[in-house]
């Protein structure tokens, strides 16, 4: 197998376990706008970035607030709340151990950059990446390749040298991000967000548990 140079990671849920409190927010906030959210409407919070979850409750459950508002709110409580994110179990060792083996790392992620940068700051982990990408910085959101044929480009310009595709490694909790990732390419490990959860059938490999996980990372230096 060729090893790895460069790593691509997504950021909510494959990073830091912040599902729950994105859940969260939307449920506290929405609510102080008058639309109760359920647990039928989990996944669409999830798999929505702010923007998106503003225009699906506006347009189907009757939020009534502006966008600009909404969102300020949303990360009102959201920096209140993020010092209790986790990093998932073995990311810290993960990310060391790539450090040490000489990649370069970056975030790919289809979250809203302040959002994505409190988690990370919250963990103290952004010295680890030579760039954070999100959604403001490309057109298009995962499964679309458009944020890995970003973050490529935008690897290159930092190296200032071709990035060869197999020496690259994305790392993704999110059927769609392994399939944004394969689309560019780019080999993938898939971590799954629940045990139970299927395998993304585009991964090279799907891990759930801490051991399995750096395991994976560790074939790859």
């Amino acid at each position: 197998m060729t090893k790895a140079r460069y790593i691509f990671w997504d950021s909510d849920n494959t990073l830091a376990e912040n599902g729950e409190l994105h859940w969260t927010k939307h449920v506290e906030t929405a609510a102080r706008f008058g639309v109760t959210l359920n647990d039928s409407h989990r996944g669409q919070i999830y798999h929505n970035n702010g923007h998106q979850n503003w225009t699906w409750m506006n347009k189907e459950l009757g939020l009534k607030t502006d966008q600009e508002t909404y969102l300020e709110e949303v990360d009102i409580w959201y920096a209140e709340h993020v010092g209790d994110i986790p990093l998932r179990p073995g990311i810290a060792e993960a990310l060391a151990m790539f450090k040490e083996a000489g990649c370069r790392q970056c975030v790919v992620s289809n979250g809203r950059r302040n959002s994505v940068l409190l988690a990370l700051n919250a963990r103290e982990i952004v010295p680890h990446f030579d760039f954070i990408l999100c959604k403001e910085d490309y057109e298009g959101r995962k499964p679309s390749p458009a944020p890995y044929l970003t973050a490529l480009r935008k690897m290159e310009d930092t190296i200032n040298d071709t990035v060869l595709l197999h020496e690259c490694l994305a790392i993704e909790d999110d059927p769609i991000g392994v399939t944004s990732a394969a689309k560019a390419g780019i080999p993938v490990i898939h971590r799954r967000l629940h045990r139970s959860d299927p395998a993304a059938a585009e991964a090279i490999v799907s891990v759930f548990d801490e051991p399995e996980f750096l395991q994976a990372c560790r074939s790859f230096i």
